[in-house]
C-alpha cells in the first residue's frame, strides 16, 4: 500500500477520446504489473467500464447510483474483476436520472468524495471514468479527485475544448477551497500516417509543455477487439503496441503521482484559462 491514495479523474468533455478504454488499461496495468490496489469507479450513465472488464451491470442494483442515493454503501456495490488487485463501482443507466436527483440537494458536488471517503485508505489508487459532458457527475468526480488526467485525440483545435474543463478546476479552487492538480494531459489514437497528428502534437507540446505526457496510445483495433471481447489489453492482447502503450503510460503516470510535481497552476496559466473568472 502507498503511503496516500491517489484519486484520478479520468475527463475529457468530448466524447470518443478514449476515457472509459483508458481507465480500464491503465488501472489493469497499475494493478497487475505495479502490485498496486487500484478501485475503477464509473460516473458514467453508459456503463461502459464494467463491460469492458467482462461484468454486465446493466440490470443490477448494486451500482454506483445506489452509494450515491445512500442506499448502499461504496463497499457494498464494489466487486471483484478479472485482473487480481482491480476492483469496480459499476454503473449503468440509471446513473443518468440520478444525475438529476444530484443536482438538485445541498452539497451535489461532494456526494461522490463523501461515499468515497470511508473507503479511500483500501487502495492505493482510484480511477475514476467520467461522461462525455461537464455536468454534476463530472463535478463529483473532480471533486473526489486529487487528480486529473486528460486524454487528447490529435485533432485540430483539439485544446480549444479543454478550456471549460480547465475553468470547472481553477472555480473549485477558488470557490470551495478543492486543489485539483492537473497531472497531465496524453494523445490517444495517434495515427502518425497523418500530417495534421504531427502538427497537433507540436502544438500541444508548445502549449502545455511538460503537461503532456510522453506515452502516446496507438489507434489500434486491438483495444476496440478488447472491448468486444470484455477483457482490458493487458489479457487480451497483451503484446500489442497499444498495451504496450498503456503498460508505458501506467510507469509514466504512476512516477508523476510519487514524484509530487504540482503542474496544474503552470498548465492552467500556459493555456490561459483564467477567462475573466478572477
Amino acid at each position: 500500500m502507498t503511503c496516500v491514495t491517489w484519486v484520478v479523474a479520468v475527463s475529457n468533455q468530448k466524447g470518443g477520446v478514449g476515457k472509459t478504454t483508458s481507465v480500464i488499461n491503465l488501472s489493469s496495468s497499475l494493478a497487475l504489473k505495479h502490485g498496486l490496489k487500484v478501485l475503477a469507479i464509473d460516473m458514467d450513465p453508459q456503463g461502459h467500464l464494467a463491460l469492458s472488464l467482462g461484468i454486465d451491470a446493466s440490470e443490477s442494483s448494486g451500482t454506483v447510483t445506489a452509494a450515491l442515493l445512500g442506499v448502499q454503501s461504496l463497499e457494498q456495490v464494489t466487486m471483484e474483476t478479472c485482473i487480481p488487485g482491480l476492483y469496480l463501482a459499476p454503473s449503468n443507466e440509471s446513473l443518468a436520472a440520478t444525475e438529476d436527483r444530484i443536482a438538485r440537494q445541498p452539497g451535489r458536488e461532494a456526494v461522490l468524495a463523501t461515499v468515497l471517503e470511508p473507503v479511500l485508505n483500501r487502495y492505493d489508487v482510484v480511477m475514476v471514468d467520467t461522461p462525455p459532458s461537464l455536468g454534476v457527475l463530472t463535478f463529483n468526480a473532480l471533486y473526489a479527485s486529487t487528480h486529473l488526467l486528460i486524454p487528447i485525440q490529435p485533432r485540430l483545435y483539439s485544446i480549444d475544448g479543454l478550456r471549460r474543463l480547465y475553468q470547472i478546476v481553477h472555480l473549485m479552487k477558488k470557490r470551495l477551497g478543492r486543489r485539483v492538480e492537473i497531472l497531465g494531459h496524453f494523445l490517444t489514437m495517434v495515427d502518425n500516417r497523418y500530417r495534421i497528428t504531427r502538427e497537433v502534437r507540436s502544438d500541444l507540446r508548445a502549449t502545455l509543455g511538460d503537461g503532456l505526457l510522453s506515452t502516446e496510445i496507438p489507434l489500434s483495433v486491438r483495444a476496440e477487439e478488447g472491448h468486444f471481447h470484455r477483457k482490458p489489453l493487458i489479457l487480451y492482447a497483451p503484446d500489442s503496441e497499444a498495451a504496450r502503450a498503456y503498460e508505458a503510460l501506467a510507469g509514466e503516470v504512476l512516477a508523476r503521482l510519487r514524484g509530487g510535481v504540482l503542474r496544474g497552476e503552470s498548465i492552467e496559466s500556459g493555456v490561459g484559462i483564467e477567462g475573466g473568472e478572477h
